[in-house]
């Protein structure tokens, strides 16, 4: 676990908290009426303004002039801890103490309260309110957020936020395909049913590439754990699949490729997703590709 923790620290980001941070909080911090409620809004407004600087820093736009977002009668005893990331989704802030190694999600983090929820950014508070450091994030279907407990040492890196949501922002802009709606027999994107029985689906789509027609057929099935079972074919109208073709899939915050280095009919795998998970294939012949995205 220590080795994952000086992985993750060397990879998080320091930020500055300005007089004009601690101002804001303390200002929306004193609508509230307990001593502890003031210190978890004050503490949970400064990791807000921190996430939403370094955002836009970033390049991306957020929104923090919602009227109800200032408002404490409004939010009752909402957290108060979501920045909005436009075309994204909110991600929720969670101050975490230095010497914790585990971190008790709150229960209102379990309800989409103020929007889609793309996932948990976990930042520092140093006890001088003059810094704070972004250590890492978990996404809203990753299995650790099932669970109130979450251990620090399981939290991704933030670069692999930063690859998550620009992959957000490509899911945003693209056709997507709900396997989920395959399993109660609904079809779209000139995806054809080809097998089915009571707990798998399987639907096949043709695709032209480089002058060549090729076959790519999924096969979805759903365990009682909310996990999701699929089996990524690829084929060739010719019957055999040129050589140098690639398929791949995300892995993490990797990419997994298949590439064909001899003859061969079929490239084939697997994959073991949540239920709601974003996830891609790619053929590739050459220069030439094509993308179909998918949410498990």
């Amino acid at each position: 676990m220590s080795d994952k923790l000086n992985i993750l620290r060397q990879l998080a980001i320091p930020f500055p908290v300005t007089a004009s941070f601690r101002q804001q909080a303390t200002a929306y911090a004193s609508q509230y009426f307990t001593q502890d409620a003031k210190q978890r809004i004050y503490l949970n407004t400064l990791a807000v303004l921190v996430a939403d600087a370094y955002f836009r820093m970033l390049g991306f736009e957020t929104n923090l002039t919602k009227p109800e977002r200032w408002n404490a009668a409004h939010r009752l005893w909402n957290q108060a801890n979501e920045l909005e990331l436009f075309g994204l989704g909110n991600l929720e802030c969670c101050v975490i103490n230095t010497d914790k190694k585990y971190f008790i999600l709150p229960s209102e983090s379990f309800s989409d309260g103020f929007g889609v929820r793309i996932g948990y950014l976990f930042i520092e508070i140093a006890s001088s309110e003059k810094s704070a450091t972004l250590i890492g994030f978990l996404p809203a279907f990753h299995p650790e957020t099932t669970d109130a407990e979450v251990a620090i040492a399981d939290l991704q890196s933030m670069d692999d936020l930063i690859d998550y949501l620009m992959l957000t922002l490509e899911f945003a802009e693209k056709k997507i395909t709900y396997l989920r709606d395959w399993l109660n027999n609904v079809y779209e994107g000139n995806w054809e049913p080809s097998m089915r029985d009571l707990q798998t689906a399987t639907c096949k789509k043709k695709f032209q590439l480089a002058g060549q027609v090729f076959e790519m057929q999924l096969s979805v099935s759903k365990s009682n754990d909310e996990l999701i079972f699929i089996r990524v074919n690829v084929t060739s109208a010719n019957g055999f699949l040129p050589e140098g073709m690639q398929v791949s899939v995300p892995d993490e915050s990797d990419i997994y490729t298949e590439t064909v280095n001899e003859a061969a009919n079929l490239i084939s795998i697997p994959l073991e997703l949540s239920s709601g998970e974003e996830f891609w294939v790619e053929l590739r012949l050459g220069e030439t590709f094509i993308r179909e995205y998918f949410i498990a």
